[in-house]
């Protein structure tokens, strides 16, 4: 909660000078950068929600809070007759929330891995762990973003259509994720796994579950729909081979 009002914060420091200084008589342009100040405190109360790592969630919410503080600063200096040394708060500010966004992205592209929303808080309801093909379609971008950072790899299994989907849970770890793309068809995401520890869980499912054919992908520098459409070339080819 407080992280959400930071910004809000920094634009009131911004326009402090309002209650200090005479005002001018034109409010053009101040009002312009004034309504800059509030988008980007709105926008940086907002960052503070998104589904990113606590650090680069800190650093980005602080960036765009010096953003807003700057442009209010502007505001403050075309609406009100203020010194010429204090507006130079507004580049510096500037300056300073470029550098906080710097920060942000370090941490996202070498520390922290972005989590992924959870697809009950999205509004789709898994059935016993299992989760349906538009819950996938939801969280498509968010796991495009997270294999990016760090490893995930696709298993698509094919099964008897009779196959309850809940049995596949006990051989995966908490962070995996199962989605039934249709009866008998299921598509396993392995985060943090590359292709040899998906071919140690598919080993550990073939051992206990009849398995029909299956496929198996990392997704890197590839959209989900792109590698559904090569996972589903693959069991295709598949049974072209067996007849």
């Amino acid at each position: 909660m407080w992280l959400s009002l930071l910004p809000w914060g920094f634009v009131l420091l911004g326009l402090l000078p309002l209650w200090l200084f005479p005002r001018q008589e034109s409010i053009y342009p101040g009002l312009v950068f004034l309504l800059a100040a509030l988008v980007l405190a709105a926008a940086a109360s907002l960052y503070a929600r998104v589904p990113l790592g606590p650090q680069v969630r800190f650093f980005w919410v602080l960036g765009l809070g010096l953003m807003s503080s700057s442009m209010a600063v502007a505001a403050s200096r075309d609406l009100a007759q203020i010194p010429e040394d204090l507006a130079v708060v507004a580049s510096v500010a500037s300056l300073m929330g470029a550098c906080m966004f710097l920060i942000g992205l370090f941490f996202l592209l070498q520390r922290e891995t972005p989590g992924l929303p959870s697809p009950l808080q999205m509004g789709f309801r898994n059935h016993d762990g299992i989760m349906p093909y538009a819950a996938l379609q939801a969280l498509a971008a968010s796991l495009e973003t997270l294999s990016t950072v760090r490893p995930v790899t696709l298993l698509l299994l094919h099964t008897r259509t009779d196959q309850p989907g809940a049995e596949l849970l006990q051989y995966l770890r908490q962070p995996d994720m199962v989605f039934q793309l249709k009866p008998g068809q299921f598509l396993i995401v392995l985060q943090g796994s590359n292709l040899e520890g998906a071919q140690v869980v598919f080993r550990r499912i073939r051992q206990n579950l009849a398995i029909l054919a299956y496929g198996v992908l990392p997704l890197q520098g590839i959209s989900v729909q792109q590698a559904l459409a090569q996972l589903g070339g693959e069991l295709q080819h598949y049974y072209l081979a067996q007849h």
